[in-house]
């Protein structure tokens, strides 16, 4: 199934061809490049969280993240290595190490596979929707951030051994994401991050951003087939005293005039660390969500710098 855009709407260009869910390269030689890409789902019912995180250079560095997280404190897997690859290894065939990537069909399909003495995972992501570009906001993608980023929800096959447990999944949802350029972390004041799904196939996902005092928005609604770009973003969150999530309510407006609700409450939390210059925290939240009062799984991430988000939990315990 393929989403489609309503009839008259204008969506800019999305800025992207039909090879760029493979590696990107710098425009001119030793220059940079960046690509990462990403997995998730959301599982209510067994209380956990999953995603799978990959970024690779130009250069050949890589690195990943396995992560299964729930109620408790500790996470059940948090699987981090990395290493370097060829410059012929792309990303519709990779492999390292435990994880291996496929992709069959570019934006529509993909397997990723993991095996370590932790964790067995088998994730085969069928879209239901066109991958929709950050371009195709009002606000557009920040150039601090990505040149592009594409966003898909689908139904995902498979299973998750982890913690002497095995979850079969059959058809379930799940989304991911693929952005390639270089990111400057130490541009953005703070982000909130999210995406939720329902059993009958609605989807949103939503982007707000704080960077050099200005606000943005991006993300987008699937409903009845039909995916609409997020014009900006109603919300407001609530925090525990350690400023982890805690709520999230928000209304997305979209630019054919809809408004959709959302709530986001958490059950489950991973920290990620980022070791970049910035020391930026990158915070994953696993919710129960609803989508207009439908039940719904979210995840809903954060960025924060890490000496202000300091500085807010000693002024939250003063």
């Amino acid at each position: 199934m393929t989403a489609t855009t309503p009839s008259g709407l204008h969506v800019p260009d999305p800025g992207f061809g039909p090879h760029d869910d493979l590696r990107h390269w710098p425009t001119s030689p030793g220059g940079r490049m960046r690509d990462s890409l990403f997995w998730e789902m959301i599982m209510p019912d067994e209380r956990l969280g999953l995603q799978v995180y990959l970024y690779l250079t130009a250069h050949g560095k890589c690195g990943f993240n396995v992560s299964v997280w729930g109620p408790d404190g500790e996470p059940l897997a948090l699987e981090l290595d990395g290493g370097t690859v060829p410059e012929d290894m792309d990303l519709d065939d990779f492999r390292l190490k435990g994880l291996a990537i496929r992709q069959p069909e570019l934006r529509r399909t993909a397997e990723v596979t993991y095996e370590s003495d932790k964790v067995r995972l088998e994730y085969r992501f069928e879209a239901i929707q066109d991958a929709f570009s950050y371009r195709s906001n009002p606000d557009g993608l920040p150039e601090w951030f990505a040149a592009n980023r594409l966003e898909q929800t689908g139904r995902v096959s498979g299973f998750l051994e982890v913690a002497g447990r095995r979850i079969e999944w059959d058809r379930r949802m799940g989304h991911r994401d693929h952005s390639w350029g270089n990111r400057d972390w130490g541009v953005p004041h703070h982000w909130k991050w999210f995406v939720a799904y329902t059993d009958s196939g609605r989807a949103i996902n939503g982007w707000i951003w704080i960077a050099g005092g200005e606000w943005g928005f991006a993300g987008s609604v699937l409903k009845d087939g039909v995916t609409v770009p997020v014009s900006h973003i109603e919300h407001h969150a609530t925090y525990h005293d350690d400023m982890s999530q805690k709520r999230l309510e928000a209304t997305l407006v979209d630019t054919a005039g809809g408004r959709t609700e959302v709530t986001f409450d958490r059950y489950g939390l991973v920290k990620l660390p980022t070791n970049d210059k910035m020391a930026t925290e990158i915070w994953e939240s696993a919710c129960d969500a609803t989508i207009d009062g439908e039940p719904a799984a979210g995840q809903w991430e954060t960025h924060w710098p890490r000496e202000y988000l300091n500085h807010l939990v000693a002024s939250r315990n003063r």
